[in-house]
């Protein structure tokens, strides 16, 4: 009697689940349900049955992925040296024949390191461009390096002019690497975003700053009229940051 009674509800809770196993294979909802669950079933078997020796195939994907971006990023940085070239060859200040591409390597203050040195003819003294915007001038040479100084050097002195009112003046650079237009007589008018170019003073050996390379615009204008001169902030309209490219001007 004891067994009948504790194998009674075994039978019931069978019973239950053969009526639930014929509901649902009769019910069309059981379609839905499945349609429903079985993108999660798909996931946990698919879980459930990688083995460990499957790692090593994820690892060689990713390995591959990475160097597949590798190989994208070179491809992106030979297109804007590509275009960096175009551009610049397009310009005709200064001579396109002149110019000695570099790859930037190096950034400090007041500094550029480039990848041409004295084994490709660099020599200290030479400009340095990126189109027509004047960049600095070589300072220091190795056979495969050179250190470009530039605008921002406090070493910084040439004479300019400005585009617009042709006022005559000297480009220096004041602590904390501000660029000025100094000493430029009162009597000169001085506006603000007019551009700033080299005046130009070569010499018969080719040395020297060549005339209307771009120093940058004017973005202050600082005249008092019981001072002899007045002196304007100059910004350059390139980001020398940004920059990965420049060229050497070669005679």
């Amino acid at each position: 009697m004891k067994g009948v009674k504790a194998g009674f509800p075994i039978f019931v809770l069978l019973l239950l689940i053969s009526l639930l196993i014929f509901f649902f294979s009769q019910n069309p909802l059981t379609g839905a349900l499945q349609l429903i669950t079985l993108p999660v079933q798909r996931i946990m078997f698919m879980a459930s049955t990688i083995s460990p020796t499957a790692n090593p195939s994820l690892q060689e994907l990713q390995q591959e992925n990475s160097q597949l971006r590798q190989q994208l990023a070179q491809m992106q940085e030979v297109e804007s040296d590509n275009t960096a070239l175009h551009d610049q060859f397009q310009t005709t200040t200064p001579v396109p024949q002149k110019l000695l591409p570099a790859d930037i390597v190096g950034l400090q203050q007041n500094v550029l390191i480039i990848d041409r040195g004295q084994d490709d003819n660099v020599k200290v003294g030479d400009v340095v461009v990126f189109k027509n915007n004047l960049i600095g001038t070589v300072g220091r040479t190795t056979p495969r390096l050179s250190l470009v100084t530039l605008l921002s050097d406090p070493s910084t002195s040439f004479t300019a002019d400005t585009t617009k009112t042709s006022s005559e003046g000297i480009v220096k650079a004041e602590d904390g690497g501000v660029v000025t237009l100094d000493s430029v007589i009162l009597s000169d008018k001085l506006e603000d975003n007019d551009i700033v170019v080299t005046k130009g003073d070569e010499n018969l050996q080719g040395q020297g700053y060549p005339p209307q390379l771009v120093v940058g615009k004017i973005v202050s204008v600082d005249k008092q009229a019981s001072s002899l001169f007045q002196s304007a902030k100059i910004m350059s309209l390139v980001d020398i940051s940004a920059l990965r490219m420049v060229f050497v001007i070669k005679q």
